[in-house]
Parts: structure tokens; C-alpha cells; sequence
């Protein structure tokens, strides 16, 4: 299994993920001309993608949408009201789609039944998880010991509380249906990476209350502390614009 991060941030999310000669997306949250343009630096035409995963309706992740026929795009019940998207996944329930097996697992986010996915080929397992406030304990074991993580680390709480937002917009992330800060992501994922796991993509790194440096130190070091193994696992921060590459090989290391 290969996965590319076209853009991961509030101004727009984005991920191809290939395997067997089957193409899949998750979100479409840039715009057009930059999807086109990144999946061409790919080798990959637009018509190639079999299926588009939908993880909540934010524009940063449905911006580019229309470019889809609606027969390809897959969400949780209500996700795309708006929408004659007829393609509607349950929570925990595992469909083979476009050689991939999915399995949704619900986020706690503002708004409408918003999900991660488990993605499986026939020899890997990639977990993605963004833009929620707290994963549950018992949801752990759907995560646990995957071979490609993508995962949120939002935010430094100092560094948030210390931004000029307004106060509501500083409580909404940090709420229960807000965003991961760099803290919480690496204590979930010192207890569910294992030794299956090959690389770790740190995920929506806030631009403003955040850097890739400390999202990166924050996981090493709970790591180190929790005595948590992470020599064999490619670790890095996805780039809010510019492609990430994600592949298991340390090529891109």
C-alpha cells in the first residue's frame, strides 16, 4: 500500500492511497486546479480514482467535490445532506470497495457523524484519524497495531492560548469536538502503534499554534517516555500544502 498526503491543514486535506492497481481518495478538500495538478505530479489522472471517502463536511475537506460523479463518493448518514450522495456507511461495519476493505470509525467533531477510516489491501492497514477531540478508549481496538498511521496533532495548547483568536474559537478546539493537540496524539499512539506499524504521519498541524518541529519533538518524546519503541517507523509531520509522501520504505525518511 502507497499513500501521498496532498495537503493536510484547515485550508484544505487531502490523501491518495493506491494498492493492486486500485486508486481511492480520502477527502477532496483543496481546489480543483491544485487536486489536478497534484495528482498529475503523481502520474495519476482524476478519472483513475475509484472511490472518494468523505470524513465530515467541512469545506477543508469537500471543497473540490463537484469534480467527482457522486456515484464514486462515500460518507457516514448525513454527512453530505446536501447532496444526492446515495453512498452511506455505517460505523464499524467493514465494505470492500474499489479493492480496499473500509471500515469508519466515528471522530467526535462539530458536526454531522463525522469518521476516520481503517483501510485495508490484502497485506497492510492504514488507520486515518484528523479532526476530532478525544478518540474513545473503546474504539482503540479498530486502530491498534496498524501498518500506516495518519493521524492528527492539531495543536500546542501554550502555543494556541497564546494566538490571537478570539477565546470561543481557542475553546472550541481544545473542546471534546475541537481538535487533537500534540499532546494527546502521541499518548493515543503510544498505545496502539505496534510492531506491525512502519510509518506515522503526524496530520493537520495548525498553522498559528503549532509547528512541525514541536509536533515531532511532542511525539519522540512521549515515546522515549513511555518506553515505546520507534526505531523501525517512518516518522513525519504531513506539509499543510506541499505533497507528503507515505510511503513504509525509508526512501523518504
Amino acid at each position: 500500500m502507497n499513500y501521498t498526503i496532498l495537503a493536510s491543514g484547515s485550508r484544505g486535506n487531502s490523501t491518495v492511497i493506491e494498492s493492486n492497481g486500485h486508486t481511492i481518495l480520502i477527502d477532496c478538500g483543496i481546489s480543483s486546479s491544485e487536486l489536478h495538478s497534484k495528482l498529475e505530479k503523481l502520474n495519476i489522472n482524476i478519472k483513475q480514482i475509484e472511490a472518494v471517502f468523505i470524513t465530515h463536511e467541512h469545506i477543508d475537506h469537500i471543497r473540490s467535490i463537484q469534480n467527482f460523479d457522486f456515484a464514486k463518493i462515500y460518507s457516514s448518514q448525513d454527512t453530505l445532506a446536501n447532496l444526492d450522495i446515495n453512498n452511506v456507511l455505517l460505523p464499524f461495519q467493514e465494505y470492500e470497495i474499489a479493492g480496499f476493505k473500509i471500515t469508519p470509525i466515528p471522530v467526535s467533531h462539530d458536526c454531522n457523524n463525522p469518521v476516520g477510516y481503517v483501510i485495508k489491501d490484502s497485506q497492510e492497514t492504514l488507520v486515518y484519524m484528523t479532526d476530532t477531540g478525544y478518540v474513545k478508549e473503546k474504539y482503540f481496538q479498530y486502530i491498534t497495531n496498524a501498518t500506516h498511521y495518519i493521524f492528527e496533532s492539531n495543536h500546542d495548547v501554550k502555543m494556541l492560548l497564546n494566538t490571537s483568536r478570539p477565546y470561543y474559537l481557542k475553546k472550541r478546539i481544545m473542546s471534546m469536538e475541537g481538535h487533537l493537540s500534540n499532546d494527546d496524539a502521541a499518548i493515543i499512539l503510544s498505545r496502539v502503534i505496534g510492531d506491525k506499524t512502519k510509518s506515522l504521519r503526524l496530520a493537520h498541524v495548525s498553522e498559528d499554534a503549532n509547528t512541525k518541529e514541536l509536533a515531532y519533538d511532542t511525539l519522540i518524546n512521549v515515546f522515549e517516555e513511555c518506553g515505546i519503541s520507534y526505531a523501525n517507523i517512518n516518522i513525519k509531520v504531513a506539509d499543510r500544502y506541499q505533497i507528503t509522501k507515505g510511503m513504509s520504505d525509508f526512501e523518504d525518511k
